[in-house]
């Protein structure tokens, strides 16, 4: 699905409650009053609309791809908060006479009205809520606390505005409009109830175990699953599992990690983990039999409904995990295109499943070309960025034909994507999986 269509779609149901309200004729309180309830009807539409495009909903993030809706989700947030900030202020707006000395007193009489309190509670805890998201990684707040308490402000956020809005609002007053609101409030709270309340018992059905788990690489441990009781997970080569490892089936414990297994070695399922915080720091004491459960698939880091006469895959660090994936499965079904990879690291320790990706060239037409940042006396490899040239000489063939696959650190990714683009690869042609959104 297009993302444009998707903006579009997103756009009309956002403007829709203005379309209504406008419906209804003017309230004769002047431009400046009209101008804030404009604000705060769309900035509720964008709100409870931000429940579908948190990037759990497969039925959408899997269409647009996952990068794409975490980053309108962020943006839209960012959006809708300019929104909300705009909405009690334009009310302050002195109309029929009134001085803007008088400003101060009706602010304080505004956010201390008691029939206002639902909203002022809302106003205050959207803000609260975007400010813990932006500061997440200075503020050093736990991940699971962070989506646990992001959630339930959320949460009273949509219930506060929407009472807001229905209590006092003057455009919302009509059956129409409350019915418009009650439908987006409804399914809102019905992707997080079955996101938070339903998918545990879920995740019971897809229950694996822990078969083995070691460290290949400086940091790096490969996890190897296979289902507890028979039932496989149907994925494509390079999603991603959201994972529950020796956990209770709790959504809000759960973790992202790219399968680096292809589909064709089921019933085994491989996870690439590189300790980086709390959580994956501690797996190294996951032991064999443990239990996981597993949401799985995500992403849209796959070779499903793409054309390409070559392919060319460049890694960064962990990155590897979903290219690896990609690899096996190309090898799997001894796939004739040729295939090129770009796979770097921060040094040789750092470089995972070397030997077995050199293997694979005598399954499929494959050039792999290893880089390092900090290399050991006696290597033979690339060292440093991946340049220009490394990336326009790893397309075989006509560029406009190439399919490319970009896993890594934001700063290489966005590189690589300029020298591809410079080396005439169509945009389209380029496929992204990030770990980070900002």
């Amino acid at each position: 699905m297009p993302p444009a269509l998707l903006v579009a779609l997103y756009a009309i149901l956002g403007l829709l409650p203005v379309a209504i309200a406008a419906a209804q004729g003017a309230s004769g309180s002047g431009l400046a009053r009209e101008l804030a309830a404009g604000t705060g009807l769309v900035a509720l539409a964008m709100l409870l609309l931000q429940f579908i495009s948190s990037g759990r909903y497969e039925w959408l993030s899997g269409r647009a791809g996952i990068d794409h809706t975490m980053r309108f989700h962020q943006l839209a947030a960012r959006g809708l908060t300019v929104l909300v900030l705009l909405h009690p202020l334009l009310f302050l707006v002195p109309a029929g006479g009134a001085s803007w000395a008088e400003v101060p007193a009706r602010a304080a009489r505004l956010f201390t009205a008691p029939h206002l309190a639902s909203g002022v509670l809302a106003w205050v805890l959207l803000l609260a809520l975007v400010a813990m998201a932006l500061l997440r990684n200075k503020l050093g707040l736990r991940y699971e606390g962070w989506r646990a308490s992001h959630a339930l402000a959320a949460l009273l956020v949509a219930v506060g505005g929407t009472h807001h809005a229905m209590a006092t609002g003057y455009y919302s007053a009509s059956a129409w409009l409350a019915g418009y609101w009650w439908a987006l409030l409804a399914f809102a709270l019905g992707m997080l109830g079955y996101l938070w309340l339903l998918k545990p018992f879920v995740l019971l059905r897809s229950a694996y175990r822990v078969v083995s788990n070691e460290e290949i690489g400086h940091r790096i441990r490969e996890i190897v699953l296979e289902p507890a009781a028979g039932r496989r997970i149907r994925y494509d080569a390079g999603q991603f599992a959201w994972a529950l490892l020796d956990q209770p089936p709790l959504t809000v414990l759960d973790h992202p990690f790219s399968i680096s297994s292809a589909p064709e070695s089921q019933p085994e399922l491989r996870l690439l983990v590189k300790a980086r915080g709390d959580f994956s720091g501690a797996l190294g004491a996951l032991a064999p039999g443990a239990r996981a459960y597993l949401d799985a698939p995500h992403g849209n880091f796959s070779l499903r409904r793409r054309k390409g006469k070559s392919i060319t895959l460049l890694a960064g660090g962990i990155g590897i995990a979903p290219v690896m994936g990609l690899l096996r499965h190309l090898q799997a079904r001894r796939d004739p295109r040729p295939v090129s990879l770009l796979y770097g690291a921060r040094n040789e320790r750092q470089l995972v499943h070397a030997g077995e990706i050199r293997g694979m060239a005598g399954a499929i037409d494959l050039q792999a070309h290893f880089f390092v940042d900090e290399p050991a006396a006696g290597w033979s490899g690339g060292v440093g960025e991946l340049t220009p040239l490394a990336v326009r000489n790893a397309i075989r063939g006509n560029p406009a034909e190439c399919l490319a696959f970009l896993c890594g650190p934001t700063p290489m990714m966005l590189a690589c994507a300029r020298h591809l683009r410079a080396a005439s690869v169509p945009p389209q042609q380029i496929v992204f999986e990030r770990f980070e959104y900002d």
